[in-house]
């Protein structure tokens, strides 16, 4: 019986010891499962975290290519603009280049006409183009026309203002100081008061002048009425009407 009641204490302890062991054993599954699952949420977080992260860097850049592209589009429109722009100052160039060459064509063609026709024009208009005419006898072809068409111009506008007007001017005709009446580019005469009167028409090679005398009366009283001296009256002087063969 002694030796029976010595063994079963023993056996009790050895028991709980065991169950003991059990326990510390569980609890440190226990801890490591609640440790694991930690560092699972842990992770689990951080993944959460870092997917959030990566859609907003998504965003972003979606974003940054949704603007390159407009960019792009814009910087083809500004390309496909100034193209356009381009051909456009292209072709008004061309027109330009066209437009000058039929200008100094033109010009060409003009010049020495002109130059003839101021050799035969009246002194007082002679006078008055004569700065035009300088410059479009110095005009050289390889220059710009410009400067030789306005010259032209102003000549032809020059003449045409002079025929349709009576011009008198001071002049020297047979030695003498006279006035002369010129009735547009058609007809000329002069005179003075000593008697001293002649006509006058264009020339190949400028004016031609032929002495009247009779004619001193008419002109004088042309002059009179001219300045308010005398009342109107007929005054009949001559005119010759050539024809473009020469004919009178």
């Amino acid at each position: 019986m002694a030796f029976g009641l010595a063994v079963a204490p023993v056996a009790l302890l050895r028991g709980q010891d065991s169950e003991d062991a059990a326990v510390v054993s569980l609890r440190e599954t226990i801890s490591k499962i609640v440790e694991t699952d930690a560092l699972r949420s842990k992770e689990l977080a951080d993944w959460e975290a870092r997917k959030a992260s990566m859609a907003e860097l998504l965003e972003l850049h979606r974003r940054e290519l949704a603007l390159l592209d407009e960019e792009l589009e814009k910087a083809g429109g500004s390309a496909d603009e100034f193209a356009a722009r381009k051909d456009e100052k292209a072709r008004e160039i061309a027109r330009l280049k066209e437009a000058r060459d039929a200008v100094r064509a033109a010009v060409l063609k003009a010049r020495p006409r002109m130059l003839a026709l101021a050799k035969r024009f009246p002194q007082p208009l002679g006078d008055e183009v004569e700065s035009d005419r300088l410059k479009l006898e110095g005009w050289r072809e390889d220059e710009e026309p410009r400067a030789a068409l306005q010259a032209v111009l102003s000549m032809v506008g020059a003449a045409e203002q002079f025929n349709r007007r009576i011009t008198r001017s001071i002049e020297v005709r047979d030695d003498r100081e006279v006035e002369v009446l010129y009735l547009g580019l058609a007809r000329a005469y002069y005179g003075d008061r000593n008697g001293n009167a002649g006509v006058g028409m264009a020339g190949v090679d400028g004016w031609q002048w032929e002495s009247k005398p009779e004619l001193a009366g008419e002109i004088a009283s042309a002059f009179d009425q001219l300045d308010r001296k005398r009342p109107p009256e007929l005054v009949e002087l001559p005119v010759k009407i050539i024809t473009e063969g020469g004919a009178r």
